[in-house]
């Protein structure tokens, strides 16, 4: 009895400790979701950002994707047979975008850095004081590839902007607003939806003058608007991390009213960064860039914004989509990382867990 009555006892035991495993487990995988929903800080999570909120008509979703680095010129406007120029006059203007364009057309607008030049003009290029210098061009028609691929916003604060000088850069703004698409220029953008304001400032910041316009700007748009965005173009490029400078920038916009600041410039990606609540990507790589001499990877950044209708309260989810930015089959065109390992490696380094995405 003494022998029965001790196994008995064991048994008892082991259940208890089996059932105190299991709420240990489950009180850490809610503290998990309890955590991400309460941050935003979602990363690639899968599933729709429908399930993470409340789906009453209360209220206002709204979907914004991000994109690098575009390039639909090529050098000095060449066309010969293989490069994109060429490829394009023979493809449709979905071509570009081909694989990604379905993503963008499921968000409510995308964002993308146009690097190029749009002219019909015989114009020669501007002289640039370093080396190796690049000027980039396409026909102004080429600006529908944008618009075909459901991309409403282009910015063309960028270094090439102005490659063939002012008579260049007015072509290019007007071939973008033909091509009905919204001009990130030295106006701040307001796009809208359900009456919800979104305020994107695009700009260069290679100079501290930069940064000071910049802050009279948000300071100017900030009681406008509901949510506001800086998408810069500036940084060291082929640096997997950002300079002290673009740092300092970047905190600043946050303290001066930027709700989330987004950069492009380095052709290669640089991790994301939470402060004081707020979002920063470095940079977002380039992403169609026809060159396959730059490192394979860059992303779509989205950011999902959930508005109550009553309170105007925002709650913000972002995701990452990790990208190839030349692809086997079509080495000038950016495709979806579909390999897990690839991808979570892209994951990891936007989150600062690994020093390259590759």
């Amino acid at each position: 009895m003494k022998k029965k009555s001790t196994l008995n006892s064991s048994i008892i035991v082991f259940i208890l400790f089996f059932f105190v495993i299991l709420l240990l487990i489950e009180n850490n995988i809610s503290y998990s979701v309890y955590h991400h929903k309460n941050n935003g800080n979602l990363i690639n999570q899968g599933g729709s950002i429908n399930s993470l909120v409340s789906k009453d008509d209360n209220n206002i979703r709204i979907k914004l994707s991000f994109i690098g680095d575009s390039l639909i010129g090529t050098y000095k406007g060449q066309n010969f047979p293989g490069n994109f120029r060429n490829l394009l006059e023979n493809n449709s203007y979905n071509y570009p975008f081909k694989y990604v364009s379905g993503i963008f057309k499921n968000d409510d607008y995308t964002v993308a850095n146009g690097e190029n030049v749009f002219t019909d003009n015989d114009l020669n290029p501007i002289e640039k004081n370093y080396n190796p210098a690049y000027w980039y061009y396409a026909p102004s028609r080429f600006a529908n590839v944008y618009k075909v691929s459901s991309i409403e916003v282009v910015s063309i604060m960028n270094n090439h902007s102005n490659d063939y000088g002012n008579i260049g850069y007015n072509d290019t703004k007007e071939a973008i607003k033909d091509a009905g698409l919204i001009l990130g220029a030295e106006d701040p953008v307001i796009i809208e939806k359900d009456d919800i304001k979104i305020g994107i400032i695009c700009t260069n910041l290679f100079h501290r003058s930069q940064y000071d316009e910049c802050l009279k700007k948000i300071k100017n748009i900030r009681d406008e608007v509901n949510y506001l965005i800086i998408y810069f173009h500036g940084g060291t490029e082929y640096l997997f991390s950002p300079t002290d400078e673009i740092i300092e920038y970047s905190h600043g916009f946050i303290d001066n009213g930027a709700d989330l600041v987004i950069g492009c410039h380095p052709h290669v990606l640089e991790p994301r960064e939470i402060y004081k609540d707020k979002r920063i990507i470095y940079s977002l790589g380039s992403f169609l860039f026809s060159n396959a001499g730059f490192v394979n990877r860059t992303i779509i950044y989205q950011m999902n914004l959930v508005i109550n209708k009553n309170t105007r309260k925002i709650e913000e989810f972002d995701n990452i989509i990790p990208c190839y930015l030349y692809t086997e089959n079509d080495y000038l065109i950016p495709s979806i990382i579909k390999n897990v390992q690839e991808k979570q490696k892209v994951l990891d380094f936007m989150n600062g867990l690994v020093d390259k995405p590759i």
